[in-house]
Order: structure tokens, then sequence, then C-alpha cells
């Protein structure tokens, strides 16, 4: 029994393997060596079956050709492989993991991006459409009052010549009345001198009887002032009067125009200048909003750009982690399952079981 222990032990098996002709090796097996063999091979060939690894069928065919050192070394080279596709696995699944993630988390943000560009720029088209309309109803309206001043100024060049004509007519005719009133005084003074009654010469009365008138004093009928000419004075006083009057409402009527001619140009101006003030502030504000118009649509394209390029980044890291990711606990599993067939194979080659 201890010579066959010797004999079976891996430093001797090695040894024969250099030192030893095969055939001798082959015919000094021992029933226990060819007993390990079988189990090694049987164990083998149910784990292939089992877990679908025609490798380890493979693998049990060599160990009943191949000498023991040489099945172990092979165990070992597959068991080291499939330990390095076991970690390999774990860091691609990890790296798919946190790769999507990013892509998801990106794409969200970029989808959050686009939505609010694309909320600037309609509150930005908006505010340009507004403004717009704004500079040009201002615009107009300052056309419309400076035309009001221009027709306001035409009319007060009428109202104060027919001022100017209204007054030299009143004084003109207050002249022409002046000159007639005083020389129908002058003529009325003469006319009443001229019927004066002048005194007669005295003579001797006598009285009269029904067939003698006598000769008593001479009768003189009343005498009477020219009423006529009185109520002509009069007449051209009350004109001359009205004529004053005309004058003097010409003068109100031309100092009330003409006040409120000048603050109507007063007021004009100042809401012009109002006016021009706020066009220019609204042509800036227009301005830049198209600047940042402009900024914001070239910012959604370049944001759409992105998605697209984060969706095909997407499609890429599903298409490279999808059957990781899915198959990842089977994979690991019939990995492991066949990790220790291998090292049970091997434990039972080098005795140990």
């Amino acid at each position: 029994d201890d010579t066959i222990k010797i004999l079976n032990e891996d430093k001797s098996f090695e040894n024969f393997d250099k030192t030893v002709n095969v055939a001798l090796l082959q015919t000094s097996a021992t029933s226990s060596q060819k007993e390990r063999l079988y189990r090694a091979s049987s164990l083998l060939e149910r784990a292939a079956t089992q877990i679908g690894v025609p490798e380890l069928a493979l693998l049990a065919s060599r160990v009943q050709l191949d000498a023991f050192t040489k099945v172990k070394e092979e165990i070992d080279k597959m068991v080291t492989e499939l330990n390095r596709q076991q970690q390999d696995e774990i860091e691609h699944r990890d790296w798919c993991i946190d790769e999507l993630n990013k892509n998801n988390r990106s794409t969200e943000e970029q989808y959050d991006i686009k939505e609010n560009l694309q909320a600037k720029i309609a509150d930005l088209e908006k505010t340009i459409d507004y403004l717009t309309k704004e500079i040009t109803a201002t615009t107009k309206a300052v056309a419309d009052m400076q035309e009001q001043m221009k027709r306001a100024s035409e009319n007060r060049e009428g109202e104060n010549a027919d001022y100017q004509q209204t007054v030299t007519d009143q004084r003109l005719t207050q002249m022409i009345l002046d000159k007639a009133h005083k020389r129908m005084q002058q003529v009325y003074a003469m006319l009443q001198q001229r019927e004066e009654p002048k005194p007669g010469a005295p003579h001797i009365h006598t009285s009269g009887n029904h067939t003698d008138p006598g000769n008593g004093p001479a009768r003189f009928t009343k005498y009477e002032q020219h009423a006529g000419g009185s109520r002509v004075l009069r007449m051209l006083e009350t004109i001359m009067a009205d004529s004053r009057k005309m004058e003097d409402e010409a003068i109100t009527a031309e100092q009330d125009s003409q006040s409120a001619y000048e603050n109507f140009m007063k007021d004009s101006n100042k809401a012009i200048a109002k006016y021009t003030e706020t066009i220019v502030s609204m042509k800036g504000a227009k301005a830049r909003a198209e600047q940042d118009l402009v900024m914001a649509e070239g910012d959604l394209k370049a944001t759409v750009a992105t998605l697209e390029e984060l969706h095909d980044t997407n499609g890429a890291l599903h298409k490279s982690c999808d059957f990781i990711m899915d198959t990842f606990d089977a994979r690991q599993a019939a990995r492991a399952a066949e990790v220790d067939a291998l090292k049970e194979a091997k434990a039972i080659l080098s005795g140990a079981k």
C-alpha cells in the first residue's frame, strides 16, 4: 500500500513523465488511478451536460488520454480564464449600469434645457411681435401729432389773419364814424345858430276888431331843435361803441387762441419727446430680444444635436449591454459552476477526494 501511494503522488507522476516510458506507466497504472480518472472524467461530462459548456466535455475526454500534470495545468488555465471572464463581465455590467444612468440623466437634462429654450423662444417671439406693433403704433402717434401741430399752425395763421383784418376793419370803421360824428356835431351846431330868433323894430299897438285885425305885436310859432340830428349822433356813437367792443372781443379771442395754441404746441412737443424716448427704448429692447432669440435658437439647435448623440449613444449602450444585463446572473452562475466543476475535477485527480 505504501508503494502504491508513493507511485500515485503528483510528484511521482511528474517525474515519471520525464523518465519512464508512457507505455510502462499505462501498464503499471493501478485500479485506484483508473478510478480517479473515471471519476474526474464523469464529473466533467456531467458538468458539461448540465451547464452546457462543450469545453468541459472535451476536457473530460482529455483526462483519459493526457497525463495528470498536463490535465491539471489545463484545468488551472481554464479556471484562471473563467475567473478573468467573471471579473470582466462584472466590470462590464457595472460600466453599463453607470453609463446608462449617465446617459439617462444627461438626456433628461437636455430635454429640460430644450423645453426651457422652446419656452424662451416663444416668449422672445411674442415680445418682438409686441414691441414691433408698439413701435409702429407709437411712431404713427408721433406722425399724427406732428400733423395736428401742422394743422394747428395753419389754423393759427388763418385765425391771426382774420384777427388782423377784423381789427383793421373795426379801427377803420371807428375812424370813419368818428369823423362823421365830429362833422355831424359841427353841422348841427351851425344849424342851431342859424335858427335862433332875432329882435324886430318897435311899433304902436292897435286893437283889432271884427273887421280890422289891428296892429298888435306879431305872433311867432314855437322854435324846436332838429331832433333828427341828435338821433343820428347817438346812432353814430352806438355804432362806434359796438365797433370798439368788437375790437376788444377780437383782441381777447386772439390772446386766448394764441395762448391755447402755445400750450398745445408745448404739450405736443413734450409728448413727442416722450414718445421718441419710448420708441428708442423699445427699439433697444427689440434689438436685444432679437439677439437673444438668435442665441436661443442656436442653443436649441445644439441641444437637439446633443439629444440625437445621446440617443445614438443609448442605442449603442443597449446593443453592448442588454445581453449582458439580461443574462448576467445566469452567466455568472454557469461560469461559477464551471469553475467549481474544474476545481473538483482537479481535486479528484490530485487525490484530495
